[in-house]
């Protein structure tokens, strides 16, 4: 019997090692990355060089495959087919500083900040003929909203093509994009890939966020207990806010009685950070969903007192 379990353990051991895959990355600190800056020699190079040695964050334009899926395991998504154009990246990295860099503290960018953000040309995914554009759409089905691709340890920006420097120009573009990665940065804290590298308590931020919502009362009835279930109904639109949400689930139209079910807690959670980022604060503080529904003032309150503590300014 011995022996026989000797030999299984070779065998799962033999396995294990025969699963390695040469484009597997380790999991490392993020001052043992191993990349040598600077990458070239133009005038935004001295800008990415004191990034790194300010915060320890690699903003790179020359990666591999490897490093933009980086997993645990071996998990190859994206493919990386161009490099970022050389002007596509100088506008790049002013975008990066204005409307990234230099909205954290430095306590945020040396302690929170990814290990990597990559500037990619032509990104796509696996078995794809199309590239990807600027933003990965994701949210309800009603309610889709743009994400920077993301991994273990980085954001990408998949589109830093020669005409990057020109559609960065448009107010509206520049204003999405900015949108889009500090969104992805918030993702990228709440959504870690693994409690071990996780680097705030996200599990508590966003359940104490969701003990905010509340049940229909006809729901409530009918025993449900979880705001976020799908049997959390309600038959007239303005109970949306009443509830406490901004963002419903599903509306159900093709026959009466008509009815909205509630959006599932992250979705919940984006729509709220969403209702954040997009107003000053001055102008939330006067939002009637803000000062007209209790349970959305709560939900706001408690985002913009969390993420202060962390030094983060929604």
């Amino acid at each position: 019997m011995k022996k026989i379990n000797l030999y299984i353990l070779a065998l799962c051991a033999l396995f294990l090692f025969s699963c390695n895959d040469e484009d597997d990355v380790v999991i490392s600190e993020k001052k043992e990355n191993r990349f040598d800056l600077p990458q070239g020699n133009h005038d935004f190079d001295d800008q990415i060089v004191e990034w790194n040695n300010k915060y320890g964050t690699y903003v790179l334009y020359k990666f591999s495959n490897p490093d933009i899926n980086y997993q645990f395991t071996s998990n190859a998504k994206y493919d990386v087919r161009e490099e970022a154009d050389e002007e596509g990246i100088r506008a790049a990295v002013q975008f990066l500083k204005e409307d990234f860099f230099d909205l954290y503290t430095d306590e945020v960018k040396k302690h929170l900040f990814p290990s990597k953000i990559l500037m990619a040309g032509m990104l796509y995914t696996q078995d794809n003929y199309v590239p990807l554009w600027d933003t990965i759409s994701d949210g309800g089905f009603d309610f889709q909203r743009g994400y920077m691709v993301r991994g273990v340890d980085h954001i990408t920006l998949p589109h830093v093509d020669k005409d990057f420097a020109q559609r960065i120009k448009n107010p509206q573009y520049r204003k999405r994009l900015k949108l889009a990665i500090n969104r992805t940065f918030i993702q990228f804290l709440m959504n870690p890939l693994d409690d071990v590298i996780a680097k705030i308590d996200h599990e508590n931020i966003i359940n104490t966020f969701g003990a905010y919502s509340l049940i229909s009362e006809q729901s409530a009835q009918e025993g449900v207990t979880d705001p976020y279930s799908s049997k959390n109904r309600w038959y007239q639109e303005k109970d949306l806010y009443q509830l406490g949400f901004l963002e419903y689930g599903t509306y159900w139209y093709f026959w009466e009685p008509f009815y909205w079910t509630a959006p599932d807690k992250d979705d919940d959670f984006y729509s709220f950070l969403e209702f954040i980022f997009t107003q000053t604060r001055e102008e939330l503080y006067t939002n009637p969903l803000y000062t007209n529904y209790p349970p959305i003032k709560k939900k706001c309150d408690h985002l913009l007192e969390t993420f202060a503590k962390h030094g983060i300014t929604l």
